[in-house]
């Protein structure tokens, strides 16, 4: 993860045409996710999932006078929590593996790193943590409401026209982490939000 994250600030360099403005910014927009989940207790069970969300943003850049700008950002999603299963159909919340059954929020603190490019575009690269509340599987019919963390990384673009400023994000979420005992599990997911920028 290293080396895109290098090359999207060295590509913000390169690009920057102006000096970028300072201040609060959010916006609203819709979701999609693709997740994946799997536990170490059942090594033949894997159960992946597509879900769709409310997506909320709000963030503040602060002007820097240099060709890149910083800030920090919040993001929520509100999926619709379905149900993950396996290739066969099989679900997760079927007594199959103790592994994430539903994730129903995500909620991202990034710090973020953006430049203008020359057709007066932005674009944004961001990291930091993540916190996601689901539910997963404790044992053999015992499903329990469930909170998660880890680590997130997002890339963005943003049309800056005024007249209909629009943003695409690209997200990406490792959860390996959670307060539910006993056994470890991991959910990894890929999510591409479009949101209306104020």
């Amino acid at each position: 993860m290293k080396q895109p994250m290098l090359a999207v600030l060295a590509t913000l360099a390169m690009t920057q045409t102006g000096a970028a403005q300072d201040g609060f910014y959010y916006g609203i927009g819709i979701g999609i996710t693709d997740s994946e989940t799997f536990s170490d207790a059942v090594s033949t069970f894997t159960a992946d999932g597509r879900d769709y969300s409310i997506a909320l943003t709000a963030g503040y850049r602060f002007a820097t006078g240099t060709p890149l700008s910083f800030g920090i950002e919040g993001n929520l999603d509100a999926l619709t929590g379905n149900t993950m299963a396996d290739p066969s159909g099989r679900e997760a919340c079927d007594n199959a593996s103790p592994t994430w059954c539903e994730v129903d929020t995500v909620l991202r603190l990034r710090g973020t790193v953006s430049g203008l490019l020359a057709n007066g575009s932005r674009l944004m690269a961001s990291a930091g943590p993540v916190v996601v509340s689901g539910r997963a599987e404790e044992h053999n019919s015992s499903f329990k409401a469930t909170r998660g963390d880890g680590m997130s990384l997002g890339l963005s673009w943003e049309n800056a026209n005024d007249a209909f400023p629009v943003r695409i994000d690209l997200n990406v979420d490792r959860i390996r982490n959670d307060n539910l005992p006993p056994f470890s599990r991991t959910l990894d997911m890929v999510g591409l939000r479009a949101s209306y920028m104020f």
